[in-house]
């Protein structure tokens, strides 16, 4: 082949070939707006690739302008043309294709890793290589300028040239691969073309150098080329140039299928977004009309909440209470056609209808509903669980375990079961009515049946109606039983003050009829033991005798008058002393077994709570002896740190304690009483427990009963 075509015309290769990469790197410049937002790995290092192209094309037209210069068609300043310059040029490039390489290897777009710190590092690595190795060349052959400009060129080449082209054609033969991944093929056969040509460009382009003292270009250089294949390795490399830019600039059709397929996703997903705010609206819309619904129900039963408890606060009249109510709830429930009240008078005896109102169903007689609200009343006020009728059956309300998170009804058979009712199911419910001691009582709610049955809301206004009506059953009978107590004490007052002064005029008997004529008589002797003294003294000895003996007595009285009154022991020696004295002499006179038990340390407690407790123990053995009819009693008196417990337990013939304590033929059992109202009076309370035939016991309890040196 003719050199000199190609020798006389290489100025347009190089033209060409310099067009060739600025074209590119221009090329990516301009649409390097379209991949800032892209997803690809290979948009975060394109515009090394463009700064690549762009100065690698510079350096190429350097060589162009050098030949025009030295045919004198250009006239450009010497400087720009100084070879220095160019091997400036073409070091560059060389970095920023090594820098492309690299940081395409390592960037991820989703996690936002752009592998720039690994490019630097790279890049930087590779020109200290190069500069290490320009540099030993000059220590080893000290060649002249020009020498060693054209070394520099072609160790360039071997250590940045291959090496970039390698890396950069290496990472973009993997990103082609992401390319076909998100159904891009044709851009990925494209890039793959680039990644050919750059390969074969690094490795045929850069291996063939300027001729150099350095190995091997000695031998694989330009002229050797021209010699061998007979045209320029400028050519060859020309041509890869070209197909490598054509191939970059068609993948850079990529970018703008990916804003448009961007595009396509965000109207898609607005077009969604736009039905679901229209759904979410519809569904807010529906939402508001039902929470409306329901507030306005709600409303309507609070409104009816509010009426029915007022009238049933308006009394604390307990009979007027339960007699009025439930005709009440039947005028004020619009659903509730009949209803009754039950209660249980006592745990073992049946229901009693304290309060009804009948109603008229043509589907059923009066009796048939008045058997199912006694039959629903009676589960319920044993079970404590609100009923229902379902078909003629009994359905508990409220199964263990169906209370939601806002404490209402989460009864999840409770609509099947009223769907599935049939005329003669679901329209009478009974709810438990509760006080203090447990349930005493049921409340029966009936409507028709040829009325819709009971719903969840009728449900749940009845258990509140329920709930208020205890309340107020409650607070009536606590009324009652205030009022009751506080007759029992007016009466135990005046039992106490009777007591009083019976005791005052026992007290003024014994004193009269007893210690009284003794001092009397004391006195008559001591009058006639003067007269007689003188003139027989051996009478008034005897009769001084005499009276010592009757002094004696009446000392004897008196004492014992005093320690009915309050044993001294009580005082001087304390509570547990005074309880061994007294119940020594109650064993002494009664013959009944006694034996007191001491639990704790035994302290000296306050004055009142001592004698207290003793009248406590003085008035249970009163009580042994009167009524029990027992062998024997066990006082228990235990101190703890929270207080003192009092026992007294007989094997004696038992009571009925609420008949007594309600008054046995007429007469109330005061001294029942005085034991409860002397522990009231010191903040304790008492318990009497007494069955008959199996004995009887009184406990007591008292708290913080110490004097001010034990408390704390």
């Amino acid at each position: 082949m003719d050199h000199g075509f190609f020798e006389h015309n290489i100025v347009v290769i190089y033209f060409f070939y310099g067009l060739a990469f600025f074209s590119m790197g221009l090329a990516i410049w301009l649409v390097s707006s379209r991949f800032r937002t892209s997803e690809l790995r290979l948009a975060g290092a394109l515009l090394f690739l463009a700064g690549f192209g762009i100065v690698h094309g510079l350096q190429e037209w350097f060589d162009m302008f050098h030949l025009l210069d030295e045919r004198g068609g250009t006239n450009i300043p010497e400087w720009l043309l100084l070879p220095e310059v160019r091997l400036l040029h073409l070091v560059v490039s060389f970095l920023l294709l090594i820098f492309f390489g690299v940081k395409l290897l390592f960037a991820n777009r989703r996690t936002r890793s752009t592998g720039g710190r690994f490019a630097l590092v790279g890049a930087g690595a590779f020109l200290a290589l190069w500069v290490a190795s320009v540099g030993l060349t000059w220590l080893v052959y000290q060649p002249d300028r020009a020498a060693m400009l054209n070394a520099a060129d072609v160790l360039a080449r071997y250590t940045l040239g291959i090496t970039g082209a390698v890396i950069a054609a290496w990472a973009i033969w993997l990103e082609q691969r992401n390319f076909k991944e998100r159904g891009m093929e044709r851009f990925g056969r494209a890039l793959l073309g680039a990644a050919v040509a750059l390969f074969l460009y690094g490795i045929i382009g850069q291996l063939i150098t300027p001729p150099s003292f350095i190995f091997p270009s000695t031998i694989l250089n330009t002229r050797t080329f021209l010699d061998v294949f007979g045209f320029p390795v400028q050519l060859v490399r020309a041509l890869l140039a070209i197909f490598m830019a054509v191939s970059i600039i068609r993948a850079l059709n990529a970018f703008e299928i990916e804003n448009q397929q961007r595009l396509d996703a965000a109207v898609q997903e607005r077009a969604a977004a736009q039905r679901e705010a229209l759904r979410v609206q519809q569904q807010a819309r529906a939402e508001t009309e039902e929470l409306n619904h329901q507030l306005q129900a709600a409303v309507q039963d609070l409104a009816l909440l509010f009426n029915t408890s007022r009238r049933m606060a308006a009394t604390l009249d307990r009979s007027a209470l339960l007699q009025d109510t439930v005709p009440l709830l039947v005028d004020m429930l619009p659903r509730v056609s009949a209803g009754m009240l039950v209660l249980r008078r006592n745990p073992d005896q049946p229901l009693d209808i304290v309060s009804i109102v009948e109603c008229n169903d043509p589907a059923a007689a009066v009796a048939e509903r008045k058997a199912q609200g006694l039959e629903l009343a009676e589960f319920t006020a044993t079970t404590g669980r609100a009923s229902w009728m379902i078909d003629h059956r009994v359905e508990p309300l409220d199964e263990p375990g169906t209370l939601d998170t806002n404490g209402t009804e989460g009864l999840p058979d409770l609509s099947e079961l009223v769907t599935t009712s049939t005329s003669a199911g679901g329209h009478t419910m009974a709810m438990p009515l509760t006080a203090r001691n447990g349930v005493i009582g049921s409340l029966v709610f009936c409507t028709l049946y040829d009325a819709p049955p009971f719903s969840l809301r009728d449900v749940s206004l009845a258990r509140a109606i329920a709930d208020q009506l205890s309340v107020a059953i409650d607070n009536a009978t606590l009324y009652d039983e205030v009022q009751q107590s506080d007759k029992l004490r007016g009466e135990f007052l005046h039992r106490v003050v009777s007591a009083q002064e019976a005791e005052r005029k026992r007290i003024a008997r014994e004193l009269h009829d007893g210690t009284g004529q003794t001092l009397t008589a004391l006195g008559l002797g001591l009058a006639a033991a003067a007269e007689r003294v003188d003139t027989d003294p051996a009478a008034v000895r005897r009769q001084l005798n005499d009276m010592k003996q009757m002094n004696a007595q009446v000392l004897q009285e008196v004492h014992n008058v005093i320690s009915d009154l309050r044993p001294s022991t009580l005082d001087n020696l304390g509570l547990v002393p005074a309880l061994r004295s007294h119940m020594s002499a109650f064993e002494s006179r009664t013959g009944i077994q006694t034996q007191l038990l001491v639990q704790g340390k035994s302290v000296r407690l306050k004055p009142e709570v001592e004698t207290t407790i003793f009248r406590v123990v003085q008035e249970s053995l009163t009580n042994v002896v009167r009524h029990a009819e027992a062998r024997s009693v066990l006082v228990t008196v235990a101190f703890g740190n929270d207080g003192v417990f009092l026992s007294i337990q007989d094997d004696g013939r038992g009571f009925d304690v609420g008949q007594a304590l309600a008054g046995d033929r007429g007469r109330a059992a005061w001294g029942l009483l005085g034991i409860h109202e002397r522990a009231s009076l010191v903040g304790g309370t008492a318990d009497i427990v007494s069955v008959p035939g199996e004995g009887t016991t009184v406990r007591v309890s008292i708290p913080q009963p110490f004097k001010e040196e034990h408390d704390g």
